[in-house]
């Protein structure tokens, strides 16, 4: 099957609500494709759509899908494909997701680089959403209380990803846009 065939099939499971179908379909297209980014990613993304959709703790309070292996996943995809801008984004996400605030902050920075490195490559939507994503999740970790260390060290990133995300070339930029001074 091909890698169109295979992401076809499991869109349309995805679509009715079937992740464990699609992350079925997805092992299967690992297995015969080892090295192709696209069967890590497609099964990450349908494991946390499941994970959205349906929590992740059964009737004993373990987890049902381990994070750890969605995380693998989304890492192997970007490890294959280090200038996919998607995939190098759905990691970040995901890392946010998982309450991995440095790990995330790390691999934004990476996708910055992607996109200073082509100008065919536009990470700006990703950036702006990582952002909210970031400072949705130091919110809820700190309590909403933002003068905590690890608030004021990961907001001043978050407002500079957002602020490159809105198509700023540096914070220093957006300031001086503003009529602010350095």
């Amino acid at each position: 099957m091909s890698q169109e065939d295979v992401i076809t099939e499991a869109a349309q499971l995805i679509t009715v609500g079937d992740y464990m179908g699609a992350m079925n379909v997805f092992d299967q297209y690992i297995a015969a494709n080892r090295d192709d980014p696209a069967g890590y990613h497609g099964w990450a993304e349908a494991a946390l759509f499941d994970i959205q959709e349906n929590g992740n703790l059964d009737d004993k309070g373990n987890d049902r899908i381990n994070e750890g292996q969605i995380a693998a996943y989304f890492r192997k995809a970007a490890g294959l494909a280090p200038d996919n801008a998607d995939y190098n984004a759905a990691y970040a996400n995901a890392l946010v997701e998982f309450d991995r605030i440095p790990m995330a902050v790390r691999q934004l920075h990476k996708l910055v680089e992607i996109g200073k490195a082509s100008d065919e490559v536009d990470v700006s939507f990703h950036l702006y959403e990582a952002a909210r994503g970031l400072i949705d999740a130091i919110d809820l970790k700190t309590n909403f209380d933002r003068s905590t260390p690890i608030a004021q060290e990961y907001i001043k990133e978050a407002v500079t990803f957002a602020l490159l995300g809105l198509g700023f070339s540096s914070v220093e930029e957006a300031l001086e846009c503003l009529g602010f001074e350095e």
